[in-house]
């Protein structure tokens, strides 16, 4: 399996099917906090406030504030949209899913003492950390790049077609995507495609002697390009929580967090001469299905201390999740020609088809984060509260699960490509009458992705997501009683970032033109039930 990444091909890209690298690695660490609708309205700003359930997840120190008994149901509709610009092309696609944000019960023992241990809650319930549902479409006309160029690269490097890796150039290969050159004087750029130009030279020995024929890629005919992606899965907590309370002054609490990972891609990649620029391709399509699953563990703790009524602080610490991972992919490639081709042992036709699926397991261990919070309130009217997270994404690693394989060279590219950074969590309640609340949120995510990536040589290049942006916008409301609480709240995240068509090599100067400028926006209407006794 080709496991070994070319920086640039795997900088320049969000989601791509691939191997693992330090995409999987962000991927399954930036995770939002779910929960309720209260605590998504006030975006998820908790860390310091308590009485909620989505503190197990982020402080669970906040249990301790629970006077009774609580059940809740929380219910989501999330609506994805992704808007793509590639080669001046734009094109539009969404998503609708609905899902389970949170499910939750916790029990709250009493010791009748407003001294020492004041009380005890357990908590248990579901937290939902992250949704991947969406739909993209990315098209471009008089494209300058090709995935077959990549491949074509790879077999040129190889030599021997025997050699060739089943999963990657070896499928190309059996499509007649690319060709060898029979001519017994091509020694070097034996392998072509037909969506690339060539100029031939020769080559010489030490004393000037014709040794035979090379080819290199001048340029690429224009054609068009197409990619459609569905992608589904979630990042699901199950929590066991303790929170104390201590004098009404001190709050304590840790969770035992077990989290269900399911990430799911269907990929249909295509290339298409659309002006007849090819000599004999017409067409073809490469799809690729990939499905990512994994059990995991962590541990979270944390404190709330109130200085005085109207003010808390709070403190969180989370250990990094750690995660038992089987990856399968299965790639078809179909190829279409104008004409008849194949040899004689093969025979020949206009169309052809290959196939072929990769399973291994890993194991990732997300990076710890730490969370520092405050809260205030104005007596009974309104409420403010902030949460600062710091993680450090560069410290995620990819580790071997039995098989033996070495990830050295993968963690030592996450530890170059990513960096430490902070995540902003505000939000606000204000109470308008004593059962109705109005509230709103706002989170900022900071960019993960170190400005350049430095190679063992010394030489660098630009990393293209360090730009990157990521802001959510939060609000809603609330209606309680003494025994019955109905919240509502509306999400909306707000993405910005490039992402690559398809593979390429960095030594194409030509890289930037396969990257397509996404804006994608996740509208979440949520709604919790809640019953108190």
């Amino acid at each position: 399996m080709k496991r070994n990444i070319l920086i640039i091909i795997a900088l320049l890209s969000l989601n791509i099917a691939s191997a693992q690298d330090f995409f999987n690695a962000l991927r399954y660490s930036q995770t939002e906090y779910g929960g309720s609708a209260r605590s998504m309205a006030m975006g998820s700003a908790f860390g310091a406030l308590g009485g909620d359930f989505a503190s197990a997840s982020i402080n669970p120190a906040g249990l301790g504030f629970y006077r009774s008994n609580e059940f809740a149901f929380t219910p989501s509709l999330n609506i994805n949209q992704i808007n793509s610009s590639y080669l001046g092309n734009n094109e539009s696609e969404d998503r609708y899913r609905a899902v389970i944000s949170n499910l939750s019960y916790v029990a709250t023992v009493n010791t009748n003492s407003n001294s020492g241990l004041v009380s005890i809650s357990f908590g248990a319930g579901l937290n939902r950390l992250k949704n991947f549902h969406s739909n993209s479409y990315i098209q471009g006309f008089d494209a300058q790049t090709s995935l077959l160029s990549y491949y074509t690269d790879y077999a040129n490097d190889i030599g021997n077609p025997e050699s060739f890796n089943g999963h990657y150039e070896g499928l190309v290969w059996d499509t007649w995507l690319i060709d060898e050159d029979p001519d017994p004087n091509v020694i070097e750029g034996v392998y072509y495609n037909d969506l690339t130009d060539y100029t031939d030279y020769e080559i010489y020995d030490s004393n000037n002697n014709l040794l035979g024929i090379g080819y290199e890629a001048t340029g690429i005919r224009a054609h068009q390009q197409k990619r459609i992606s569905s992608r589904k899965g979630y990042i699901d907590e199950y929590l066991m929580s303790v929170g104390l309370n201590i004098n009404h002054k001190l709050y304590m609490g840790a969770s035992l967090g077990l989290t269900d990972l399911n990430y799911q891609t269907s990929v249909i990649y295509s290339e298409i001469d659309n002006l007849n620029k090819s000599d004999y391709l017409n067409d073809y399509k490469i799809n690729t299905e990939t499905t990512e699953s994994g059990v995991g563990v962590n541990f979270k703790t944390g404190l709330i201390y109130r200085p005085f009524k109207s003010l808390r602080l709070g403190a969180s610490f989370h250990t990094p999740t750690f995660y038992e991972m089987t990856f399968y992919e299965e790639k078809t490639v179909k190829a279409h020609y104008d004409q008849a081709i194949g040899n004689e042992e093969l025979g020949f036709k206009n169309n052809w088809e290959s196939s072929n699926s990769i399973r291994y397991n890993y194991n990732l261990a997300t990076p710890s984060k730490i969370n520092l919070s405050a809260a205030y309130s104005l007596s009974d009217k309104a409420l403010f509260s902030v949460d600062y997270e710091m993680v450090n994404y560069a410290k995620a690693k990819i580790r071997e699960s039995g098989d033996g394989y070495d990830y050295s060279d993968q963690n030592s590219d996450i530890n170059n490509a990513l960096k430490a950074t902070g995540n902003l969590r505000f939000g606000t309640e204000v109470r308008v009458s004593p059962n109705i609340s109005l509230r709103g949120g706002f989170n900022y995510f900071g960019n993960p992705w170190q400005s350049k990536f430095e190679y063992r040589d010394g030489s660098s290049i630009d990393i293209a997501n360090s730009n990157d942006t990521y802001m959510a916008y939060t609000g809603g409301f609330g209606y309680r009683q003494k025994h019955f609480f109905i919240d509502f709240a509306y999400r909306l995240n707000q993405l910005s970032y490039v992402e690559k068509v398809h593979e390429i090599l960095y030594t194409n100067p030509n890289n930037g033109s396969a990257l397509a400028n996404i804006n994608e926006f996740n509208h979440q209407a949520t709604i919790t039930l809640g019953f108190r006794f």
